[in-house]
């Protein structure tokens, strides 16, 4: 017989329905921390069906999205690992072993895309940090370069970036294949493949006429409401690049990709070389990242005077209204650095937390500035940084023959429950035969050898 207690118990117990319908409405955060508070909590967060439509109604907006440090560590005889560090938080969010070799190529939404430098069809990892679940995305096939093209006589890099369509709900990843060298003879064409995550169809490839290659040298992509923005080096001559926007007759560019539908446009950077910038992109173009939903870009003065300016792109509606190719940036911030040495060939990022506190890190030090009730101009009057940090000397710097540990900030996160194994692909029944049919022959091969040397 029940008793009163339990029957009571019982009676204030709430729905699954309606407990599913509260869980829904909290934030990422909160949700994960409630699958602390029994095995029927937990089992509700921990559902596939929940954290899609969790992740579907939960998309945070601009001004909510949070910076990540996230360091990868390499030592010889061990898988990599990366670990991912809310920067409002000392303990990791997540510390997960990648192949090794990957590096992280650029945040979308709640996902991390890490992808091996520089190879076609090594496949693409996609990480949740927030729940430290991985998939490995289908490999890619191999481009395939007509003769037209030069054949297979000319050498292709790669790269690959994680977009999302808010309209369409769907992520992609893009490939993108194009010169190894920008000196290459008469090759005008660039190739992308597409795979939509969780699709059946596979990966679709295309090619089109241009002159851009996405260098590893230039900032990241930066991926905002629904479109990708890519720094790329352009070598095309024509009406809308003269070659006076460079000594050497390239330019650099930034290539705005919408993701739903796949369509490119590319704009002038806000540089000018008789300005002061340095001429050189990977030190110039310092980085790229999202400041209230819009692309910013970080862009070093070298003389006469050190500065940093803090450049924002309108957005891609209005590019298109204003027409193609003209420079549509709007100079945010301009800081006097003064004194301050500029160190080449080193670690350089930018961001925006959620503190609105426009942070800047060169080599191994951090500058500061508070923008909240700042009135933003467009005129060159410099200011200064509220603070500069010197951080932590690295114990294991990536020339280490034995380890190494590199790490950087990014921004543009937004807390996600959905897993990226909710995109997994079953294997199709064909694959599942082939295996089959081959273990079987498999053992039927090693029997018969057996009872050969048995004899009879």
């Amino acid at each position: 017989m029940e008793r009163p207690q339990e029957a009571e118990s019982r009676g204030r117990e709430i729905p699954i329905e309606i407990l599913q319908d509260i869980l829904v409405r909290l934030p990422a955060k909160d949700v994960l921390r409630s699958s602390c508070v029994s095995k029927l909590w937990r089992c509700i967060v921990g559902d596939p069906s929940f954290r899609k439509l969790h992740g579907a109604r939960h998309v945070a907006a601009p001004s909510e999205s949070e910076s990540l440090l996230v360091s990868v560590n390499r030592e010889p005889g061990m898988r990599d690992e990366v670990s991912v560090f809310n920067l409002s938080a000392d303990k990791a969010m997540c510390n997960v072993a990648i192949p090794s070799g990957y590096s992280l190529t650029n945040i979308c939404n709640g996902f991390l895309c890490l992808t091996f430098h520089n190879h076609d069809q090594a496949p693409a990892v996609v990480c949740n940090p927030l729940t430290g679940e991985t998939l490995e995305v289908p490999k890619a096939p191999p481009v395939s370069v007509s003769k037209e093209d030069g054949g297979g006589d000319i050498q292709l890099s790669h790269r690959f970036v994680l977009g999302f369509s808010p309209s369409t709900k769907e992520y992609k990843m893009f490939r993108f294949s194009f010169p190894a060298s920008i000196y290459s003879s008469g090759h005008k064409t660039n190739y992308t493949a597409v795979y939509t995550l969780g699709s059946s169809r596979g990966w679709r490839q295309d090619r089109y006429l241009s002159r851009f290659c996405p260098r590893y040298s230039l900032p990241p992509p930066v991926h905002i409401d629904g479109n990708l923005y890519v720094p790329v080096v352009e070598t095309r001559h024509n009406e809308y690049m003269p070659a006076v926007d460079a000594p050497s007759g390239r330019a650099a560019r930034m290539l705005v990709l919408n993701v739903a539908t796949e369509k490119h446009y590319m704009y002038r950077l806000p540089y000018n070389y008789d300005e002061g910038y340095h001429p050189a992109w990977k030190d110039m173009l310092a980085n790229g990242f999202e400041m209230n939903g819009q692309m910013c870009l970080a862009v070093n003065v070298i003389y006469p005077r050190r500065k940093l300016q803090f450049w924002v792109m309108a957005p891609p509606c209005e590019l298109e209204v204003k027409g193609c190719d003209k420079l549509y940036w709007d100079m945010r911030y301009c800081f006097d650095l003064g004194d301050d040495p500029f160190y080449f060939n080193t670690p350089r990022a930018a961001w925006l937390d959620n503190d609105q506190i426009l942070c800047y890190r060169h080599a191994e030090f951090l500058y500061e500035h508070d923008t909240r009730g700042y009135s933003s101009s467009s005129n060159d009057c410099s200011m200064l940084f509220d603070q500069k940090v010197e951080l932590p000397e690295n114990p294991f710097p990536p020339r280490s023959s034995f380890s190494s540990h590199t790490w950087s900030v990014y921004g543009g996160y937004r807390p996600s429950l959905l897993s990226p194994l909710t995109f997994a692909v079953p294997p199709s029944q064909h694959e599942k035969g082939k295996k089959r049919q081959f273990e079987h022959t498999l053992l039927r091969a090693i029997r018969q050898s057996k009872n050969l040397i048995k004899g009879p």
